[in-house]
C-alpha cells in the first residue's frame, strides 16, 4: 500500500525514520533548555517535571482531570491535549495528504476527512508513517515519535543528534533551528554559543577558517539598491571583519578592523567591542582574557585563549555584573550597548 502525495509538506517535523523508536521521559529531559512539566506518553493522567536537564519528578493529575501537555497544566477532560491535535497538523498540508492518529499510530485518515469517522487500519504489525506517507513494519513505537512529543508549545530542545541546532517544540513537533555563525546549542541555557559544551561529540568542534579574500555572494545579497556608493557589509563569521561592495554586481573585498576593535554592522565603521553584541567570537581580533558574555546582561564573562572563546562563567550574586573595560565583576551595571543587546 502506498498513498501518493509529497512528503515534503513535512520537512519542518522532525519524524525521520531513524528515529522510529520513542524518546523516554529522561531522554526528553535531558535535552530541554530550562525546567518545566511534560507529558507521559503512556498515561495521560501523568507528568513529569524536568530541571537541571533530569527528570526530577512524576505524579499525576487529580482524579476527573488530564494532562495537557501543549500548556503543561493539568484540565477538564473536554479541554485538555492529551495528543497532537489533527487539524493543526493537517492545516500545515494539503487535503489528499494522509495523518496517522496521534492516540494510535496503526490506523491514519486523510486530512479532508478529519472530523469523520472514517479511519483505515494499517493491519498487524504495521504503523503509519507522515513523513513516508505509507503502513511501514512497526520497530519500535510510532515513527512520529521525536524528541517534541508531549513537550509544551515553545520549548526550546537540543537536537539528540547534533549541537548545531535544536528544535522549538509546537503541537508535539518540532521545527528544527539551525544555530548560525559556527556556534552551538547549549541545552542548559538555551542559546547558541561559540564554544562547544563539555557534553556535545567533539567531532563536531569546528576548525576556525579565515573569511575568503573576496565574496560575491555577499554583495549580491546584502548590498541595499536604495543607497549608491560602497557599502560596508559584515562577513558573517567574524566580529572584526566586512567585505566592501561597490554595488549589487560587485565582488567583495575583505578587510579587517584595527587590532582592539569590532565591526557595527549599522554604522559601518570600527568600534569598542563593548559596543557590539556581535553573535560571532568575540575574542576575535582583541587583546583580552576576559570579554562580556552576550544575551546575558552582561552578568557573565567568557574566557578568552589564543583569541578564540573557551568557556563561560557567571560573576558572583555579591559582584552580579561584568565590566568588559576593567575585566572583572562589578556591583554597578556597565552602560555599555553590549549589555542591553541580543546577538
Amino acid at each position: 500500500m502506498r498513498v501518493l502525495q509529497c512528503a515534503c509538506h513535512l520537512a519542518i517535523f522532525i519524524t525521520w525514520l531513524a528515529e522510529i523508536q520513542g524518546f523516554s521521559m529522561e531522554e526528553k529531559c535531558k535535552h530541554l533548555a530550562g525546567k518545566g512539566y511534560i507529558g507521559d506518553p503512556s498515561d495521560c493522567r501523568a507528568w513529569g517535571f524536568c530541571q537541571d536537564n533530569k527528570l526530577s519528578g512524576r505524579s499525576n493529575c487529580n482524579e476527573g482531570l488530564l494532562f495537557n501537555f501543549r500548556d503543561g497544566t493539568c484540565r477538564n477532560v473536554s479541554n485538555a491535549n492529551c495528543h497532537s491535535d489533527t487539524s493543526e497538523i493537517c492545516a500545515k498540508l494539503q487535503p489528499e495528504d494522509y495523518i496517522a492518529d496521534p492516540a494510535n499510530c496503526r490506523r491514519y485518515i486523510q486530512c479532508k476527512d478529519i472530523g469523520e469517522n472514517s479511519w483505515i487500519d494499517c493491519g498487524e504489525g504495521q504503523v503509519f508513517s507522515n513523513e513516508m506517507q505509507t503502513c511501514l513494519e512497526e520497530v519500535s513505537g510510532c515513527p512520529q515519535d521525536n524528541i517534541c512529543s508531549y513537550m509544551k508549545d515553545g520549548s526550546l530542545v537540543g537536537n539528540p543528534n547534533t549541537c548545531r541546532s535544536y528544535y522549538k517544540c509546537q503541537n508535539g513537533f518540532g521545527i528544527q533551528i539551525n544555530c548560525t555563525g559556527g556556534r552551538y546549542f547549549n541545552r542548559k541555557t538555551g542559546l547558541c554559543q561559540i564554544w562547544m559544551p563539555d557534553y556535545c561529540d567533539q567531532d563536531e568542534d569546528l576548525l576556525w577558517e579565515m573569511p575568503p579574500s573576496q565574496d560575491y555572494h555577499i554583495c549580491n545579497k546584502y548590498y541595499q539598491m536604495d543607497r549608491d556608493g560602497a557599502q560596508l557589509i559584515p562577513d558573517l563569521m567574524t566580529c572584526y571583519g566586512y567585505y566592501n561592495c561597490t554595488s549589487q554586481f560587485d565582488k567583495g573585498q575583505w578587510s579587517s578592523c584595527p587590532w582592539g576593535k569590532h565591526f557595527e554592522w549599522w554604522s559601518e565603521k570600527c568600534g569598542s567591542p563593548k559596543d557590539n553584541s556581535c553573535s560571532y567570537d568575540r575574542c576575535g581580533n582583541v587583546n583580552q582574557f576576559l570579554m562580556a558574555t552576550i544575551n546575558t546582561g552582561c552578568q557573565e564573562y567568557t574566557i578568552c585563549q589564543d583569541n578564540r572563546s573557551m568557556k563561560s562563567e557567571k560573576c558572583p550574586t555579591d559582584v552580579p555584573y561584568f565590566d568588559e573595560l576593567l575585566w572583572r565583576c562589578t556591583k554597578e551595571f556597565p552602560n555599555y550597548r553590549v549589555c542591553f543587546m541580543d546577538g
